[in-house]
């Protein structure tokens, strides 16, 4: 089974009155997974399909000592380092939302020579890529004859291009 790990910014309701899965209710990846209490914590064997797992990221990942964390910056670096290094495919999915972590994570995937598969969000710019992000993903389909680029207009065709274009590929 092929593992997918799926990069992009949380997207977290802002309510502290709320559990965290709650709060992620509305991240593709909850969508994806059908769940946002998976998402919650770092686990194995998530199916998406007969074909694919999901491996990550996840709002609280595993640290080597069996404890989930999100505050010990080291900790959630070499986990998620681990997880792009284990992955087959790395999907990046660039939006509204800036996310550090995906541009780094973006990096490591070059550099291990994954296959990689990034969304963005299309919007009004002079570059041929039209997306705010036109830098980084230039970047990448220069160095990496391994990748796939598909255009969103809103956040909720997210999961449905990634079913039609990856998961039933």
């Amino acid at each position: 089974m092929k593992k997918i790990y799926c990069a992009g910014k949380f997207n977290m309701i802002k309510d502290n009155n709320l559990k965290l899965e709650e709060k992620l209710v509305n991240d593709f990846r909850s969508k994806l997974l059908g769940s946002s209490k998976l998402l919650t914590l770092a686990q194995n064997n998530l199916k998406l399909n007969e074909k694919y797992e999901y491996s990550g990221p996840f709002y609280c990942e595993q640290a080597s000592n069996g404890d989930f964390t999100s505050v010990d910056c080291n900790v959630v670096l070499k986990a998620e380092k681990e997880a792009v290094s284990n992955c087959d495919i790395y999907l990046a999915v660039f939006g509204e939302k800036f996310s550090v972590g995906t541009i780094v994570e973006l990096g490591w995937a070059l550099d291990m020579n994954k296959r990689i598969i990034i969304l963005y969000q299309e919007e009004d710019s002079n570059y041929q890529i039209k997306s705010e992000y036109w830098f980084a993903i230039a970047d990448a389909i220069k160095r990496s004859k391994k990748i796939n680029t598909y255009k969103y207009k809103e956040e909720k065709e997210i999961v449905n291009i990634i079913k039609r274009k990856v998961l039933n590929s």
